[in-house]
């Protein structure tokens, strides 16, 4: 008998690493975010109607609501990340709302692995060159950028610290395995 089909993420054999060691680091994957690309000429007004967050006014940057966030990818282009499962609704009110521009959904092509605690800069510092001091990364901040030989797009979501990572699905393997080797001697070093 055929087994019916059940999603699965691409982390879903990965355990989350808590803090339980007092290391100052936790890790967990943020299952099934909705993640749209949004590209082309966007009003303004017409993606605060449908989401009720402005675009991020810099580069760089991400505006953040309750259950949506919107990073700043390029000119003409955005990840909107919302709750998890809301990806059709997502892409239908954006679709609606932003006609001149290409609303894609890129969901299933990406993981999201959250990273948090005291150490979570020193542990990330590690694979990126970027400066991620909270004087030049600070909470709200986001970037696409080289990470460990990938490239990731990494949001700052509060001066915690506490990152979110989102990969290309087929990467998320591989940039787990690096953080949890990267964070290793800070763990060993409380046992």
């Amino acid at each position: 008998m055929a087994e019916a089909w059940q999603r699965q993420s691409p982390l879903a054999r990965r355990s989350p690493m808590d803090d339980d060691t007092g290391a100052g680091l936790a890790m967990s994957e943020r299952e099934f975010l909705a993640k749209i690309t949004v590209r082309g000429k966007v009003a303004d007004d017409a993606i605060r109607d449908a989401l009720g967050l402005s675009l991020p006014g810099e580069p760089n940057t991400a505006c953040s609501g309750e259950d949506h966030a919107i990073l700043w990818l390029g000119p003409d282009e955005w990840l909107v990340v919302g709750p998890p499962d809301t990806e059709r609704e997502l892409v239908s009110t954006l679709g609606a709302a932003l006609p001149d521009a290409a609303v894609i959904d890129v969901t299933e092509g990406y993981a999201t692995i959250r990273l948090g605690g005291p150490l979570a800069r020193d542990v990330l510092s590690m694979g990126t060159p970027l400066d991620l001091h909270p004087r030049e990364f600070a909470a709200g901040a986001a970037t696409r950028t080289l990470f460990a030989r990938t490239t990731i797009i990494l949001h700052k979501i509060s001066d915690d610290p506490v990152f979110d990572i989102h990969v290309e699905r087929s990467q998320a393997e591989y940039l787990w395995t690096w953080l949890e080797t990267a964070s290793r001697p800070y763990r060993d070093a409380l046992r």
